[in-house]
């Protein structure tokens, strides 16, 4: 397992690592340099990127040479410096998918779950307004807050959760599947017009028939889209399973025999 961090530390990677140790998964902290090197199926089975570490537009976080950045580098320890930079669309994400591609298992949640559309599936973002722009915050703001889903059981990524599962939801992306897409399925959808269990929400009712979890065949292998961010703070245990279920279903052997 490779769990996707930056120099200076991601919360969510750190809470990450925390559910990781409790539980005693054995895992590499990787770097964005690292992944692009490329030849991560020689390394990894299962790659796992907390939620900020895909960016949902050009850039993203961390140093990018030039200026100041050029000189904190260079006060950096030298054993340091592979660990400076950043996930890019156009060099890291690529290598993501040639990992996927190559029958490696990735785990995206929260805003890193946009790694789906990045790849080019049959998806769109299911919160926008009938012209496909994005709502504003007077039309639609939803923090951190408790949300109901239905479950959508015929995945073993749902293996031990009921049929409908609270989940923390914070600004967390919501998926629109195209009709007849066989290579991804819905593991949790909205199908209420009042979702929320806990917390607020402005215009909830939007998020009504969006699909919150998606399950998606590359090549040969799985890339696992959780919208809400299923590992909060070490705290949200009853959505743990779809992360431990994904690592284990992923990167088991198709050829395997029981």
């Amino acid at each position: 397992i490779g769990l996707w961090d930056r120099y200076g530390g991601s919360m969510p990677s750190g809470w990450t690592r925390f559910v990781f140790d409790q539980f005693e998964f054995d895992y590499e902290v990787v770097y964005p340099p690292e992944l692009d090197a490329g030849d991560l199926n020689a390394r990894f089975d299962v790659l796992v990127f907390p939620d900020g570490a895909i960016p949902a537009g050009e850039g993203g976080g961390g140093f990018r040479g030039g200026g100041m950045a050029d000189a904190m580098l260079e006060r950096l320890p030298e054993e340091l410096r592979d660990r400076v930079g950043s996930v890019s669309l156009d060099t890291t994400v690529p290598a993501i998918i040639e990992f996927i591609e190559n029958g490696g298992t990735v785990v995206a949640i929260g805003g890193s779950s946009r790694l789906g559309i990045h790849a080019g599936l049959p998806i769109a973002d299911y919160m926008v307004d009938e012209r496909g722009e994005p709502y504003s915050s007077e039309e639609y703001y939803t923090p951190g807050s408790v949300h109901d889903v239905a479950v959508q059981h015929g995945s073993p990524v749902t293996h031990g959760l009921g049929d409908r599962v609270n989940i923390l939801h914070s600004h967390s992306p919501v998926f629109r599947v195209e009709e007849g897409a066989e290579s991804v399925r819905v593991l949790a959808r909205y199908d209420s017009p009042n979702p929320l269990v806990s917390g607020w929400a402005w215009g909830q009712e939007k998020l009504d028939g969006g699909a919150s979890m998606l399950e998606a065949d590359i090549g040969s292998g799985k890339l696992f889209l959780f919208g809400p961010k299923i590992t909060f703070r070490g705290q949200s245990h009853g959505t743990f399973p779809l992360l431990f279920n994904g690592i284990y279903y992923g990167s088991a052997r198709r050829d395997a025999v029981f």
